[in-house]
């Protein structure tokens, strides 16, 4: 039985549940948007057809954009935006079989009543999601542009 270690930062570092809320409501425009582009297309052609692609966009469809967007740096667009992203306990990009882990439950949580209450009760600010792969958001701003001189 492994130990788990704590992680590398102090959990002050996860104290963002603010943007990440902004950042989960960006996200949820951009799977809007997503969405659209292809349910459109799919209610013309039929009301089956679209109920199958919203049952379809509502599970596979947000884990894929989940996973896919954090799989390089741990952040998807509204994290970026937010200056917030994903790491393990070691600060690094979390691989795709944690990133599922964590993702998974959103399809639960995704309201953020249930997120809320795991967070507020984790010095780390966990969801389930985060706890279930060893996950963490932490405060991570872009570097400032240089200027040209």
């Amino acid at each position: 039985m492994s130990v788990v270690q704590p992680p590398r930062f102090a959990p002050e570092t996860t104290h963002v549940s603010g943007r990440r809320y902004i950042a989960h409501a960006a996200d949820g425009l951009v799977l809007l948007v997503l969405f659209l582009v292809v349910g459109v297309p799919a209610g013309i052609v039929s009301s089956g057809l679209l109920l199958a692609v919203l049952v379809v966009w509502l599970t596979v469809g947000q884990v894929a954009y989940y996973v896919l967007t954090q799989r390089q740096s741990g952040r998807t667009p509204g994290k970026r935006l937010m200056g917030i992203r994903v790491v393990d306990a070691e600060g690094r990009t979390p691989g795709t079989a944690a990133l599922i882990r964590r993702t998974v439950p959103l399809l639960v949580e995704y309201f953020y009543v249930i997120a809320w209450l795991s967070m507020m009760t984790s010095s780390y600010r966990q969801r389930v999601g985060d706890r279930w792969a060893d996950t963490y958001v932490i405060a991570d701003p872009l570097p400032s542009p240089v200027r040209a001189e």
